[in-house]
C-alpha cells in the first residue's frame, strides 16, 4: 500500500530530537553549556516565548574554547548563532526532503516550528539515522569506500586547548590522538570529540596544561576497513557514539566514519521513489495475477473436457467408417457374383444352341438316307419344332430367374418387357415395369430415353447410365445398360441400385462431418496454441510490469525534482543574475556548459574513487569544506580543477556554484525523463508486437531476429538479474516466408524452458545462420541438463516435470506442431551442462496468386 500523509507526519515526529533544551536568550552561557551536557544533546535552542530566535551548538563551544574566551558574565544570546535556518512541519513533506536539506545546506541540526511558527523541537543527522533502518544497503557497502581518508590527528603530548584550536582551524567535529611515530602509519589511541570540549568546560578543565593523553576518550572504539556500514551503524547505536576510527589489518589508522557519512550513503529521493511505487503496484498486481490465473485454470479445464469429446467423436467415426466400408465390400461382392451368375446362364445358352444345331444335322443326315424323304423331312421337322421349343423354355426360363429389369425397343417406338423375376424388385407391390414403360412417354423426362434408344442403334456402341424413379415419397435408383439387339432394336436391362446409392450418400455425408470435424480440430489446435501463448505472457507479466514501472518511478523522481527546483528559485533567480558581475556571470555559464556536455557512464565506484581525488587537491589548495565541494563538482559534471581552481579558492562564490549546481540537477533530471520514456516505449511495443493474433490466415515475410529480439525484450526482467546473452547472429540473413506470431510462440516457449533449466543465472547463447536455402536458430543454456531416461518423453503432451501450476506439458509439442507446419525440423542435444534446442526453417518462396 502507499505512504499515507499520515505516516510521513508521524516519522516526522519520530524523528524530532527530544534531547535539546530551549532556554531563553538571558541565560548564562555556563548555564546553558551544563544544560547540554546534562541532557547529553549537540546543540541548545534558544526562544522567547514559543519564537526561535537562534541556536548554540557543540562547534560554537569549540570556538569559544579556541579562543580562550572567559565564560563568566557571559549569556548564551552573545554567542548564539542568530536566525537559523529552519523549517515548518506542514511544509516539510517527508523525511527524505529535510535530509536533503541537511546536505544541501551543510548544516546538522534543523529547527522545527508549527504552522503558527512555535517551536516544536530540532531535527538532527543522528535522529534521522536512528529512524531510517537501511539495512541491507548498509550491509552491502563496507568502511573502505565512504571512510573520510583525511584524518585530523595529533600526539599524546599536545594540549587540550591546542586540539580545540586545531579543531576550529580545521573545521572537524574530532581530532583522533595517536602515538608518536617516526613514519606516516600511525596507530590511533584516543579520540577528543566536540562533546568531550562541551563536558571539560562544565568540569573546569585546565585546557592549557592538560595533555591530550589525560582528557582524550579511552578505550578507543575502533573499526577493521573490511567492516560493513550496517556494523559500524550497529557498533554506534550500543555504544552510544556518533563516529569511529577506521584501521587497517595491522592496526594503523586508515580513516574516520562518522553518522554523517552513513547519512551520505544513503539517496533518499531514490528509496523513497522506490517504496512509494512498490507499495501502490503490490496489491494491484496481486489481483490482476490471481484473477489471470483463475481464467487460465477455468481455460484449461475447458480445453481438457473439448479434446475428451473430440476423442470419442473420432473413435465413433472410425468405428462407423469401418462399418459402412465393410458394408461397400459386401455390395460390390454380391454385384459380382450376380454378373458371374448371368455370364454362366448366357455361356449355358450358347451350348445349348450349339447342341442343337449338331442334333439337327445328325437328324438330317439321318432323314437323307432314309428312302421315305418326304417322312423323313416331315418328322425331322417336328422334331425341330419340339427342340426349339424345349430351347425356348430354358431360355424362359433364365430370364425368369433374372432379378433385372428387361426390355426390346425397337425404332417404331414399340416396347417388349421380356418375363423377369419381380418379386426379386425392391417394392414386390410395386410395378417397376410400368412406371418404367411410362416414364418412355412421359414428356417431362430430363432423359429423354428415346434419343438414348437412337444413339445405340446408330453408334452400335453399348451405353451405361443410372435413372431414378419417384414411387410414391421415396426414390428408387436404377442402373440401365442398353445393348444392340438387332439393326432396328436394342435391349434395355435395368438393375435397382437403391442400396448402394444410399450407401454412397451416407458415405458423402460422413466424409462432409469428418471434413468438419478436421476443420474443427485445426481451430482447436490453434486456440490452443494462442492459450498457451497468453499462458507464458502471464508469466512475464510480472517481470514486464517491474520493468515499466522502474522507469515510471525514474520519471516520477526526476519531475518532482524539477517542481522544486521552480518552487524554491523561480523568485530567486532575477535577483541571482542581476548581483553576478561579468566575471561571475563568464564562471556561472562555463559551469552550466560543463554539466550539459556530461554524460553518466560512471560506476558508483569510480565515482566514489573521483570524489577522493577532488576532495585531496581541494585539501591540497586550502579550500574549505573539501569533502561536501567535491560531491557537488562531481555532480555538476566536473572532473578536472585546473581551469576552476581561481573560482574556487573565492568563499564568496559558493552561492553560484550551488545554483549551478541545482541546474545541474534540473538538467539530469531531463535526460533520466527522455531515458526512461524510451525505454517504457520499447517495452509497451514489444508487449503489443508480442500479444497480436493473426486471423488471416496468411503467411508473410518477416525477419527471424525481429521475433526474437521481441521475446527477449519481454523477458528482460528475468534476463538481467544474472543471464548473460550472447548473440551470434549471420550477416545478410534472409526474411522467411512464415507465421510470425506463431513462431513468436516458439521462440517463447524454448527461452522460457532455457531460463528456468539455469534457475535464472547462466549463460544463454543464441546462434543464427542461413545454411543450403534453410535458417537455423541454435538456443543452448547452461543449465543441468535433461536426464536420459526422460529425453524420449519431452515431446510428448502433458508430460512435464515441473511442480502443480508451473507448466502444462504443451510447450514442446506446440513447438513441434508450429515447426510441422512451417516444413521445418526440431533436434536436441543435452549434456550436463548445456543443453542445445535446433531449428531449421526453410525460407519459403512467396505466394504469386
Amino acid at each position: 500500500m502507499s505512504t499515507t500523509d499520515s505516516d510521513t507526519q508521524t516519522l516526522l515526529e519520530q524523528a524530532i530530537d527530544p534531547k535539546p533544551p530551549v532556554l531563553p536568550p538571558d541565560t548564562p552561557l555556563k548555564v546553558a553549556i551544563a544544560a547540554m551536557t546534562q541532557a547529553s544533546a549537540s546543540c541548545i535552542l534558544i526562544a522567547q516565548g514559543q519564537q526561535l530566535l537562534g541556536i548554540f551548538t557543540e562547534r560554537d563551544v569549540v570556538k569559544i574554547t579556541a579562543s580562550e574566551i572567559p565564560l563568566a558574565g557571559m549569556v548564551i544570546s552573545e554567542v548564539m548563532t542568530e536566525n537559523p535556518i529552519a523549517i515548518s512541519l506542514d511544509k516539510a513533506g517527508n523525511i527524505f526532503r529535510v535530509l536533503s536539506i541537511l546536505r544541501s545546506k551543510r548544516i546538522r541540526h534543523l529547527p522545527l516550528t508549527d504552522k503558527r511558527g512555535n517551536l516544536l523541537g530540532a531535527i538532527t543527522c543522528e535522529s534521522i539515522r536512528q529512524i531510517l533502518k537501511p539495512g541491507d544497503l548498509l550491509k552491502m557497502w563496507r568502511a573502505e569506500e565512504i571512510m573520510t581518508t583525511e584524518v585530523i590527528v595529533t600526539s599524546t603530548s599536545t594540549s587540550v586547548l591546542e586540539v580545540a584550536k586545531q579543531m576550529t582551524t580545521q573545521r572537524k567535529s574530532c581530532i583522533v590522538i595517536c602515538t608518536d611515530s617516526d613514519n606516516k602509519r600511525q596507530k590511533p589511541v584516543g579520540i577528543i570529540t566536540e562533546s568531550d570540549i562541551v563536558k571539560f568546560q562544565v568540569s573546569g578543565l585546565d585546557f592549557a596544561g592538560t595533555p591530550a593523553a589525560a582528557a582524550m576518550s579511552f578505550p578507543l572504539m575502533l573499526l577493521q576497513v573490511k567492516a560493513t556500514l550496517w556494523q559500524a551503524h550497529q557498533f554506534m547505536l550500543q555504544q552510544g557514539i556518533r563516529r569511529l576510527v577506521v584501521v587497517d589489518e595491522g592496526g594503523y589508522l586508515a580513516g574516520i566514519v562518522t553518522q554523517s557519512t552513513l547519512l551520505h550513503a544513503l539517496d533518499p529521493v531514490e528509496m523513497q521513489a522506490n517504496v512509494e511505487l512498490l507499495q501502490e503496484t503490490v496489491a494491484e498486481k496481486i489481483q490482476e495475477l490471481k484473477k489471470v490465473n483463475e481464467q487460465l485454470q477455468k481455460e484449461a479445464l475447458r480445453r481438457t473436457e473439448v479434446e475428451e469429446q473430440l476423442r470419442l467423436l473420432n473413435k465413433s467415426l472410425e468405428k462407423e467408417t469401418k462399418q459402412r466400408t465393410l458394408e461397400l465390400i459386401n455390395t460390390n461382392s454380391q454385384l459380382k457374383k450376380e454378373i458371374q451368375d448371368r455370364a454362366t446362364a448366357e455361356a449355358e445358352v450358347r451350348r445349348l444352341n450349339t447342341e442343337l444345331e449338331q442334333r439337327v444335322q445328325d437328324r438330317t443326315v439321318q432323314l437323307a438316307a432314309s428312302n421315305e424323304e418326304l417322312q423323313q423331312e416331315i418328322s425331322g421337322r417336328q422334331l425341330l419344332e419340339k427342340k426349339l421349343q424345349f430351347s425356348e423354355s430354358k431360355v424362359r426360363a433364365v430370364f425368369e430367374a433374372m432379378t433385372d429389369l428387361v426390355l426390346v425397343l425397337d425404332i417404331q417406338g414399340n416396347i417388349e418387357v421380356l418375363p423377369t423375376n419381380t418379386a426379386g424388385f425392391l417394392d414386390p407391390d410395386c410395378d417397376i415395369v410400368s412406371l418404367t414403360i411410362e416414364h418412355f412417354f412421359d414428356d417431362n423426362n430430363p432423359d429423354n430415353w428415346w434419343m438414348l434408344v437412337q444413339q445405340v442403334l446408330e453408334t452400335q456402341q453399348t451405353l451405361n447410365f443410372d435413372y431414378s424413379l419417384t414411387v410414391g415419397d421415396r426414390e428408387i435408383w436404377f442402373s440401365a445398360c442398353i445393348s444392340l439387339f438387332s439393326k432396328e432394336a436394342v435391349i434395355w436391362v435395368a438393375r435397382n441400385i437403391s442400396a448402394r446409392k444410399i450407401a454412397e450418400s451416407a458415405l458423402c455425408q460422413k466424409n462432409a462431418e469428418l471434413s468438419h470435424t478436421l476443420e474443427e480440430l485445426k481451430r482447436t489446435q490453434q486456440e490452443l496454441i494462442q492459450s498457451e501463448k497468453m499462458a507464458a505472457l502471464g508469466q512475464l507479466i510480472a517481470g514486464v510490469a517491474h520493468e515499466i514501472n522502474s522507469p515510471l518511478g525514474a520519471i516520477r523522481s526526476s519531475v518532482q525534482n524539477i517542481a522544486d527546483f521552480w518552487a524554491e528559485q523561480l523568485h530567486q533567480l532575477p535577483i541571482f543574475f542581476q548581483q553576478l558581475s561579468p566575471e561571475r556571470q563568464q564562471d556561472f555559464f562555463a559551469l552550466l556548459y560543463k554539466s550539459s556536455q556530461e554524460t553518466d557512464t560512471l560506476s558508483s565506484k569510480e565515482k566514489r574513487q573521483l570524489k577522493k581525488i577532488l576532495q585531496r587537491q581541494l585539501e591540497s589548495e586550502g579550500i574549505e569544506n573539501a569533502d561536501s565541494l567535491a560531491c557537488t563538482l562531481l555532480d555538476i559534471g566536473i572532473c578536472n580543477l585546473e581551469s576552476f581552481l581561481p573560482f574556487l579558492k573565492d568563499s564568496q562564490n559558493t552561492n553560484i556554484l550551488q545554483t549551478a549546481y541545482q541546474f545541474a540537477t534540473v538538467q539530469k533530471s531531463t535526460k533520466n525523463i527522455a531515458t526512461a520514456t524510451d525505454r517504457a516505449a520499447k517495452i509497451v511495443f514489444a508487449l503489443k508486437s508480442y500479444s497480436r493474433n493473426d486471423q488471416s490466415g496468411c503467411k508473410v515475410i518477416a525477419n527471424i531476429i525481429e521475433g526474437i529480439e521481441t521475446v527477449l525484450t519481454l523477458y528482460h526482467y528475468q534476463i538481467k538479474h544474472g543471464v548473460e546473452v550472447v548473440r551470434n547472429y549471420g550477416t545478410d540473413l534472409p526474411s522467411v516466408l512464415c507465421y510470425p506470431d506463431e513462431l513468436n510462440q516458439v521462440w517463447t516457449n524454448l527461452l522460457h524452458n532455457a531460463l528456468q533449466a539455469m534457475g535464472n543465472k547462466g549463460v544463454l547463447k543464441i546462434d543464427v545462420k542461413y545454411q543450403d536455402n534453410v535458417i537455423l536458430v541454435s538456443i543452448t543454456d547452461s543449465g543441468q541438463g535433461i536426464p536420459p531416461e526422460i529425453m524420449p518423453r519431452i515431446f510428448e503432451p502433458f508430460f512435464t516435470t515441473k511442480p502443480p501450476g508451473e507448466g502444462s506439458g504443451l510447450g514442446l509439442d506446440i513447438v513441434q506442431k508450429i515447426l510441422r507446419k512451417h516444413q521445418g525440423e526440431l533436434q536436441v542435444e543435452s549434456v550436463p551442462g548445456k543443453t542445445k534446442f535446433t531449428i531449421s526453417l526453410p525460407i519459403g518462396i512467396p505466394d504469386r496468386n
